[in-house]
Parts: C-alpha cells; structure tokens; sequence
C-alpha cells in the first residue's frame, strides 16, 4: 500500500474518533454529568463557590437528578447557605435519593438555620451511612456545643478524630471547640496540626491568623490571613476575619477593600456591611454608620458588638430610650463590660430613670478605682434621687486625685453566690471564675485564693484561669507571684486583660521599665487600643519621655473627644514639658472648666500658670484650692509651695515644700528638697 494512503486512512480515524469525542463531550454537556464531574471535582478540592455553579449548570440540563441535587446541597452547607442546602436535600429525597445519604448535610443545613434539635436527629439517624459518620459527628459536636453540653461535643469530635485522624476539617474542629471552652493552648496546638496536614487550606490558616490575633496582636496575625486568601482567594470566613483586624488595627483603606471583596461575592454578607458600619462610626459619620447597620437586615442583631454599636448610635442622635433597649440585654449577657454599662447608666439618667441608673451603675461605684465619669454621672442620679449626702461622697471621690488599685469587678449576685455552694467540678473554667470573682468581692481572698490554684491546674492552656489565680495573688498581698500568673496568660493569649494586668503588676512589684515593655509591645499590635495608649502614655510620662507622651495622649483624645477632663489634665503636663505652654494652657483651662471641683485640675492650670510666668494671685488662688481639695496629695504641697517662694512668701513656702518632702516615698522628694535649699 502506497505511504499517501496510509497517511490517509490515519488522517480519517483521527477525524473520526475526534468527532466521536466532540458528540460525546457535548451529550456530556447536554445532559449535564460533565458540569456535575466538574462540581463534584471542585467540592473535594474544597472550592465550594466554583462547585455551586458548576452545579447549577448541572441542575439546569438536569433538573430531576437526585445525584445533582445532592452535590449542590453539600456545595451550599459548605458555603454556609442553610436554607438552601435544606431545600436542595429535600429535593434529592423527593426525587429517590435515600434519607440516609443526605443525612449528613441535612444535618449541617439545619445546623446552619439554628436547629440544633433537628440537626442532631438527622446526624444520629440509625441509617447514617458509615462514609458521612465522620461528617455527622462533626455536626453533633457544633450543636451539642451550641447547646451548652461540652462533654458531648467533646466525645464527638473524639469520635470523628478516631474515625478520620488526618482529616483537616475535624482539627479545625477541635481548634474552634478548644477556643470556645477557654483552651487556647489546646485550640493552638490543633490549628497547627491542620495546617501542618493541608497546608492550603485556607480554614486552617484563617483559624490560625484568630488563633494568633488573640496570642500576640492585631498586626501579627495579618500574615496568616494573607496566607489564607493566597491559599482561597475566595474565602469569605477568611475575608470576614482579615478585613475585622484590618480595621480594629487602623488600617481602614485595607479594611474598605476587603469588605468590598466580600460584597461582590456575597452581596448580602452582614459582616462586611457590620465592618462597614463599626469604620464609619470610628470616623464619626454616624448616618453613614446607621444606614451601613441597616443592611445587615437585623441578622446581627443578637451579638454583642451589634448592640453596642445600636446603642453608641441611638446615644449620638439623642434618643436614650432606644439606646436602653440595646444595651439592656448586652449588659444582662455581659455584666463586666464596662463600656455597655456606663452606657446603659447615662441612657437610664437622661431617660430620667434615676433609680435604675443608680442600680446599673453600682457595681462600678462600689470599686476602690471607680472612673471619675462613672463616680460623676451616679452622683447626679443620687442627687436627683435625693441622696445629697451619698451624691456629695461621690463627687470627693471622683475629684480625688490620685485613684486606688483596681478591684476585681464586683456585680450585684456576688454575694449570693460567694454564700452558696463552690461549683461541683473544679474543671470548668466559667463557673469557676464566676465563683472566685464573687469570693474576692466579699473578701475572701484566701478561699479564692485557694480555689484558683486548682483551677489553673485543672486547666493549663486556659488563659482566664491564670488571669483569675494571678487576681487573687494579688489581692493575697502576693505581686511577684501575680506577676508570674498574668506572664503565663500573656504567653498564652496577650489579649488587653493579660497586658493591663501584666503592666500593672510589674509596676507594683517595683520594675517600671518591665511594665513600660508590656505596655509598648501591646500598643505595637493593637494601636488603637485606648486602655493601652492610656497606659503607654502614663510610663511614658513617668521616664520623662514627654515627646511620646504627648503623642499617645493625643491619640486618645482623637478618640474619646475632648469631655475628659483628667485626660485634659494630662494634656497640659505632656505640653507644658515639651515646651508648648500655649497648648498646656488651652488644654488646663478646659480641664478646669470641665470639672472645677477636682483637685488635679485646679492644680494643673495653677501650675501651667506659674510656670508660663503667669503673674498675679490667681496662681496661687488655684493651687490653694487643689491642696484643700487633697491634703494627702504631696505633690499639690510642692507646687503650692513653689508658687508661694515665686510670690515672695518664704515662710508658706517653706511649710508647705516641708510637708512634701516628709511624705515616705513621694517620687518628687529631692525635687522638694531642692527647692527648700534654693530659699
């Protein structure tokens, strides 16, 4: 045969098996088995949004196809669309797929729409096919948890880890059930096994970036999110939690950018439009915040931050009844959140319910470090209550200049519960610390004391729990040792509360510079934090690092707004030793004008004075007024008695620079003793 014609025939074959391969790749199409190849493809490589629409492409050349419909419902569980992974999962039974192989999606469906009930008769199904038993236990382990049973949710995910021990998803798993019982040590260890099992997954690394977030900072955890979007670009929990710590961290362009990523692929997503809304807030366009809040369409509503943002909002454009009904139930859920009751307090006073602002606001009132704004506004309830002489106590207490150690939050059941039963297992980390918070409040420190040793020991990797033992060490008299606990939750979540702790126990236990590192290395990853520019500020000023000083505490006034006036107060020294007096009067005379009963701004502006070359009795007027104020407070004493040798009266300068300087420990000794030699 001659080559030409071979060469033929091979050419024809080739035509003819292409043409075969085209008629069956487009019945493939037609009928839509390629499209569900392509989806079921992208759902075990976890790319469960390119799955959806390579099903639904399925659905429309196929819509009565069992298998189809139970892809797609698996794709939508996996994208967090509960009601319609329901409604697809319906659809498959309805058309003969078998109860049994939807069980374990019909589970997370129902899961995802709140019905851990429902939830849990399908994952418990007798007929549960043994391939989704692992899928099932790991729905049982989220509702059960959901419901309060953590010893139920454990044994699940024992039983999926048993079944599936190199399964990423049930680390994940353990990692979020670890977090959710206070194990944040344990929650670490099995974040880094599902990286380690599937390092592209991004779950596992965005579990890890929250993970870190709450060890280390802000600004430590963004590599792990940028990790997770370089792994799923597409991954809105990943989205979700980059975007909230972008924005919690100052960097609002990113923040916005990310928010709009979410938008465009999930146009309804309430986190992005909450991100949104907390930003403009921060900014102080609260119109914008309020129309932002709106299109969450109320699926926030329930959580916290929701409620204190409603609250914040309603308070700024006037209407306190509103903002009462928001933040009445946050306080009921969270009595130790300060911000919510102080909150809740002014809405209760400027509603004219004085009683129930002096109720909400007590436990505040009754510690030793009760903030001057609290002491004030439940003054004036007492005040219009009638109480003249409690209000009046109030008001000293708030003018007083130097405030006390703090005391452990004090709620009004402590009592009741420091007189009942201790809670039956030594284990569980939030009845526990309920309890040892209440036997501080009634001073029993040695009972608390005891009982929080073995909690901690009971719980290792649980932060709260040596927080509580280094609570309870320090009202034991014991600093060193309270030290030695705050570093180990530090170690274990540097969170604000390790980091205050942790500062103001170095500086009790005599290392300034100590407590200086915390405070810095804090404010490092989280630079918008208020408590910690506040405590920057102040060990700044205590080294006499002025500059910085200056800069952290006009940071916190870009914040708060300029209605504090020992932050006022603050203002004037920081300016006054940087040389801008101007500044340090402006700043003086608004602390005075704002509380003009307190010994610390009168002495301010007095000493702003002087010290500008201020000339005339007004000077000495005012520091006159601050040391009958605060007769205790030394420092008052040397300033009086600096303006008085300025004045000519050697004889009161004398006695009152004497009386400084024979306070034991007062830090601006030789600074009296100067001034003494210099008469």
């Amino acid at each position: 045969m001659r080559r030409s014609r071979i060469v033929l025939i091979v050419v024809f074959v080739l035509l003819l098996l292409g043409a075969a391969g085209l008629w069956q790749w487009r019945a493939h199409e037609r009928d839509g088995s390629a499209a569900l190849a392509r989806g079921v493809a992208a759902l075990d490589r976890g790319d469960a949004r390119t799955a959806r629409v390579e099903l639904m492409n399925a659905i429309l050349a196929s819509p009565r196809s069992a298998q189809v419909r139970t892809a797609q419902a698996f794709a939508l569980a996996e994208l967090g669309d509960g009601p319609g992974a329901q409604a697809e999962a319906q659809r498959a039974r309805s058309l003969g797929q078998p109860a049994a192989q939807t069980r374990a999606v019909m589970a997370q469906a129902l899961f995802l729409q709140g019905d851990m009930q429902g939830a849990l008769r399908e994952a418990n199904a007798p007929d549960l096919p043994e391939a989704s038993a692992v899928a099932a236990a790991r729905v049982v382990a989220r509702a059960t948890l959901a419901l309060g049973d953590a010893n139920g949710a454990r044994a699940a995910l024992d039983r999926a880890l048993t079944l599936a021990p190199n399964d990423p998803e049930n680390w994940i798993d353990l990692g979020r059930f670890r977090m959710a019982v206070g194990d944040q040590a344990g929650a670490i260890v099995a974040a880094d096994r599902a990286v380690a099992l599937m390092p592209g997954k991004g779950k596992a690394l965005a579990l890890r970036g929250e993970l870190t977030r709450a060890q280390y900072g802000l600004i430590a955890a963004l590599p792990w999110f940028d990790r997770a979007l370089s792994a799923e670009p597409d991954s809105v929990p990943a989205l979700q939690q980059y975007a909230a710590t972008l924005a919690d961290a100052g960097q609002a362009s990113k923040a916005l950018s990310l928010t709009r990523r979410l938008l465009a692929l999930d146009p309804s997503n309430p986190r992005a439009w909450m991100i949104q809304a907390v930003m403009a807030a921060r900014a102080g366009e609260d119109d914008l915040a309020r129309k932002l809040l709106d299109r969450t369409k109320g699926r926030l509503d329930g959580e916290p931050a929701t409620r204190l943002l409603r609250g914040v909002l309603h308070m700024d454009e006037g209407n306190a009844v509103l903002a009462a009904d928001a933040l009445r139930p946050l306080v009921d859920a969270q009595p130790d959140n300060r911000t919510a009751r102080t909150l809740l307090g002014r809405a209760y006073y400027l509603n004219g319910d004085f009683g129930a602002a002096a109720t909400i606001l007590a436990p505040m009132v009754a510690q030793r470090d009760a903030d001057p704004y609290v002491l004030t506004l439940a003054a004036r309830a007492q005040e219009a209550l009638g109480n003249r002489a409690m209000a009046d106590d109030m008001l000293a207490r708030a003018a007083w200049p130097v405030r006390p150690s703090a005391d452990p939050f004090a709620s009004p059941r402590d009592a009741a519960l420091a007189a009942g039963a201790p809670p039956t297992s030594i284990a569980t980390a939030r009845d526990n610390i309920s309890y040892i918070r209440a036997l501080l409040s009634v001073g029993r420190p040695a009972d608390a004391l005891a009982r929080a040793r073995l909690l901690s020991r009971a719980n290792p990797g649980a932060p709260d729990a040596w927080l509580i033992l280094g609570d309870t060490l320090a009202a034991a008299g014991q600093p060193g040792e309270a030290v030695r606990a705050y570093e180990a939750a530090g170690n274990i979540r540097f969170d604000r509360d390790a980091a205050l702790r942790l500062a103001a126990g170095w500086a009790r236990a005599g290392n300034p510079a100590r407590a200086a590192q915390v405070a810095q290395l804090f404010l490092s990853q989280n630079p918008n934090d208020l408590e910690a520019l506040r405590l920057a500020a102040g060990v700044a000023a205590q080294a006499q690092d002025w500059r910085t000083a200056l800069r952290l505490l006009r940071a916190v006034r870009a914040q708060t707004g300029d209605n504090d006036a020992l932050l006022m107060a603050d203002l004037a020294r920081a300016a006054l030793e940087n040389g801008d007096g101007a500044s340090a009067r402006a700043y003086a005379t608004h602390g005075y004008r704002l509380m003009p009963a307190s010994p610390v701004t009168a002495d301010m502006l007095g000493w702003v004075m002087l010290r500008t070359g201020e000339k005339g009795p007004a000077t000495v007027d005012l520091l006159e007024k601050a040391v009958a104020l605060a007769p205790g407070a030394p420092a008052l004493h040397m300033h009086l008695g600096q303006a008085y040798a300025a004045a000519g009266r050697k004889g009161e300068a004398k006695l009152a620079l004497g009386r400084a300087a024979a306070v034991p420990g007062f830090t601006g000794h030789q600074e009296a003793m100067d001034a003494l030699a210099a008469l």
